[in-house]
């Protein structure tokens, strides 16, 4: 990342067991990762005029010579790197967060930790379809869009492989879901109601992939 003039202090890798690290350290090292893979995305977006999404080949399979790829791929792959690591380090909090609650009352745990309260701005879906006129298609949300809060408490570390949301939309039948997404790399807020009362598949006539 040297090449990029990046801080390596800042964008490091993380070369340690995470398995070794107590629950506030953990704790810490999740919330700098979040800041890292904010940065990140800023980077790509402002500096380099693209996202992980972004081609860097033209029609003929060629690099594109209109941005700088060489660039683009490194912090892809940082970035890929640091969701991975992300995902164990959110895997280990909430293991030992159990362990904890096997051990102590209730509020112990609550005096002795603090959880994060706030859900990380982190994108765990992305649109790939959206049906015309459908409850998606006039909610706003477009092909392209990444979801990163569902009906305001379902965010990267309880998604279950997306089946957080599919059980959501099941219960909330002709009942307004908030979404938040993110679309260029900007935050924005939609109104999603799932229904049958339309004349395609579906409740929500769109497809969503996790990420």
């Amino acid at each position: 990342m040297q090449s990029l003039n990046l801080d390596e202090n800042q964008f490091k890798n993380y070369d340690i067991e995470f398995e070794t690290l107590s629950f506030p350290q953990l704790s810490a090292v999740k919330s700098e990762m979040e800041s890292q893979l904010g940065i990140l995305f800023d980077i790509l977006k402002n500096k380099y005029g693209a996202d992980m999404d972004t081609a860097l080949l033209s029609g003929d399979g060629y690099p594109r010579n209109d941005i700088d790829v060489v660039s683009i791929r490194l912090i892809r792959v940082k970035v890929i790197r640091l969701r991975n690591d992300y995902k164990k380090v959110l895997e280990l909090l909430e293991k030992k967060l159990v362990e904890q609650l096997g051990r102590s009352s209730t509020a112990q745990v609550e005096n002795e930790i603090r959880v994060p309260e706030t859900p990380p701005l982190i994108p765990f879906a992305l649109v790939k379809e959206v049906a015309f006129e459908s409850p998606a298609f006039n909610s706003g949300l477009e092909e392209g869009d990444k979801i990163i809060l569902f009906d305001n408490d379902i965010h990267v570390r309880n998604h279950d492989k997306l089946a957080s949301i599919s059980r959501r939309v099941s219960n909330r039948i002709d009942q307004p879901i908030k979404v938040e997404i993110l679309r260029n790399e900007q935050q924005q807020s939609l109104e999603l109601t799932p229904t049958n009362n339309w004349n395609g598949r579906g409740v929500l006539g769109c497809r969503i992939i996790p990420l």
